[in-house]
Order: structure tokens, then sequence, then C-alpha cells
């Protein structure tokens, strides 16, 4: 799914081990640190609705697609993500299945929704404690995470989220996906509401009369 070298000295001396060991257990560390403080602001978000402006570009910076539409998440494990007109879409993790619905093709395409989890960053949103996190490395950079795949994960792709300043509670603002071949989607989050109930209905999908269904699970 698209809806993701050991280095070994030898040196006699104690004082170059220890800062040849330093230079590789720092990045990681840091990597744990910044990874912490990114699952620290999502902890305080229960819910989050938004529009969206998208805009996606090819490898050469070329605009491809340009979308807009409305998502909401109820975490740990809710989306409805839906993408307007003439573009329709529509994706809704339920906690169980991740569905995806293409209106024009007249076809939903349902997966496992753990498995998606392992195959798009953007999925980690929902859950600050999938196993799926270790897969990644984060790079913080004031209000901005850089998630990266490491070598062993089963994804490609890389994740940027944005926040508002310091002081607000996690306000999303914006996320770039880069799906590792060259492919960038920029969205922009507006009218963002935080922690607000939302309508459950919006986290169930009915596969409507005389639409075709694969099932990938």
């Amino acid at each position: 799914m698209n809806v993701l070298k050991k280095v070994s000295t030898v040196f006699v001396g104690t004082i170059v081990s220890t800062m040849m060991s330093a230079t590789l257990v720092l990045p990681a560390m840091a990597s744990d640190a910044d990874r912490q403080a990114l699952l620290t602001r999502l902890d305080g978000l229960t819910t989050l609705e938004a529009d969206f402006s998208q805009e996606v570009t090819d490898m050469n910076g070329e605009l491809v697609q340009q979308l807009h539409g409305h998502m909401a998440l109820a975490r740990p494990n809710l989306l409805h993500w839906q993408t307007d007109a003439p573009d329709e879409t529509l994706m809704v993790a339920d906690g169980q299945n991740l569905w995806y619905y293409n209106p024009f093709v007249e076809q939903v395409t349902v997966y496992a929704q753990a498995e998606a989890v392992a195959q798009s960053p953007l999925l980690l949103l929902l859950d600050g404690d999938s196993q799926a996190w270790a897969d990644y490395e984060v790079k913080a950079e004031a209000n901005s995470f850089a998630l990266q795949p490491l070598p062993s994960a089963d994804s490609t792709q890389s994740l940027q989220l944005v926040f508002s300043e310091k002081g607000e509670q996690a306000k999303l603002q914006r996320i770039i996906l880069d799906d590792g071949q060259g492919q960038i989607s920029t969205i922009e989050l507006e009218n963002v509401q935080l922690n607000r109930a939302l309508n459950r209905d919006l986290f169930k999908f009915e596969v409507p009369e005389g639409i075709d269904v694969d099932d990938q699970r």
C-alpha cells in the first residue's frame, strides 16, 4: 500500500574508543528524545477536525494535483479523510480496518489497519503506542518534526509535521508526505478544531450497493 550500516572501529586507547562510542550513541539518544517530544504533543490530542488543501508535486517540483477536503481523527485509532469532487475519495479507519473508497472507479479497497500503519507514517498520528514508531527516526526542529523510515522499515515514505507556535495545544498546521519516489504531498490544515466530541458515524463505513470490494486483509 501507498491511501511507507554498521560501523566498527579498532583503535588502541580507551579514550578514542569512548569518543567513537559516543559518536554512535548520541544520535540515537537524540532521536529518542525527539520522538518522545512529538509523542508528548500528541498525547494531549484526543480529537482533531479540520478542512485541508493539498498540493502534490512530482520529482521535478511540478504541480500534478490539487485537492481540497475534510478530515477528522479520534485517537487512538479512528480516521476520516475525504477529498472533494472532482477528485472525490474517502478513507476511513475504524480501528480494525482501513477502507479506501473511490466512487469514480466504483470500488472500495479494504486493508487490515494494523498492516496499513506499517506502510504509512501518516497513520502513526492515530496511535502513540504503535510498534511501527520504532521503524522511524524522529528529528525535531522548532515546531517541526521529521519522521524518516529506517532501512529496516516496510515503508519508504517519510513525514513532516508542523505545529503552531509553542503554547498552543498541539495544533497541527501542515503535513508533508514524501512517498520515497519523488512525489511530495503538502497538506495545509484550516479551521482546526481540537478535542471536541465528534460524530462516531464519521468512522464507520458501509459499502454502497453495487460497489466492488477489493479485500486486501
